[in-house]
């Protein structure tokens, strides 16, 4: 015989957390430059498509560009579910700037730096916003579901750029190297500078106060995602090029705004929060 034990009142259920406005803020302006980092690899992806060098390469870039459309409808759809205002075009500066240094490396035909730009720089910070955006401790159950589904694509894609940018290594290490270092240069300041709510012009489309984005809306602080976002770039550099070629462009990150303090171990928490990579 089973004997069912009485309910325990004094072990209750797992409180339902509820999200105040600045969670929603928060959520608006992260989701906004989500969706303009998916349609900046949308026009990478189509301009780069005739650098591939058989159909079946140039088929599989323009799927990836048909995947980061799906990623703005459903960035899209939660924003409505949501009900919180988001921005389905480029606004803010930095997105602008490395779409022309991508453009830069069509015009050249370097494969290699197109390749690194958005298969290996941008997914490595959409990886690391989407990670974030995914646990279920820290955002709602439906932004977490959608982070989720795009993840795991954006996961593909990082992987797909592994692999072909592999290829060119075997072909021609040292131009690839030299597009690592061009590109390193050109785009990882713009994208290590969004992270961060300071913004030039998108909380004036969205009606926000840019001093109410906090990261403990989301239980987080700024110097742990920039360390997330510093981790995840080496861990992908490393997979792929010798640590001669890598190093010196790490440390020059120390350079970057507020990595000073985080490369000498002084960083704290910040009352900053993130803006989305692609990324993508």
């Amino acid at each position: 015989m089973t004997l069912i034990s009485p309910i325990d009142e004094t072990t209750a259920a797992p409180a339902v957390r509820e999200f105040d406005q600045r969670y929603y803020n928060l959520i608006a302006y992260i989701v906004s430059n989500a969706i303009a980092g998916e349609i900046m690899a949308i026009e990478n992806y189509s301009e780069m498509v005739h650098l591939m060098g058989t159909s079946a390469e140039k088929i599989e870039t323009v799927s990836q560009a048909s995947e980061e459309c799906k990623h703005i409808l459903l960035l899209s759809k939660l924003g409505r579910t949501l009900d919180v205002a988001v921005q389905r075009r480029i606004v803010e500066p930095q997105w602008n700037q490395i779409r022309k240094h991508f453009s830069a490396a069509v015009a050249k035909r370097d494969l290699a730096a197109c390749l690194i730009i958005q298969d290996l720089m941008t997914e490595t910070m959409a990886i690391m916003l989407y990670r974030t955006l995914a646990n279920e401790t820290e955002t709602d159950p439906r932004t977490a579901a959608v982070a989720r589904n795009i993840l795991a694509d954006e996961l593909e894609h990082l992987e797909i750029g592994k692999h072909r940018i592999r290829q060119l290594l075997a072909e021609d290490p040292v131009g690839v190297h030299d597009a690592l270092v061009w590109a390193h240069h050109r785009v990882m300041p713009e994208l290590f500078g969004m992270i961060s709510t300071s913004c030039h012009f998108l909380c004036d489309e969205l009606n926000i106060e840019c001093g109410s984005l906090t990261l403990d809306s989301i239980r987080t602080d700024i110097e742990a995602l920039k360390l997330q976002a510093l981790e995840s770039y080496i861990e992908t550099l490393d997979s792929l090029f010798d640590q001669a070629v890598t190093n010196p462009l790490i440390a020059s990150m120390s350079a970057y705004e507020g990595y000073g303090q985080m490369f000498s171990g002084e960083a704290g928490a910040a009352c900053c929060g993130p803006t989305a990579p692609s990324v993508q």
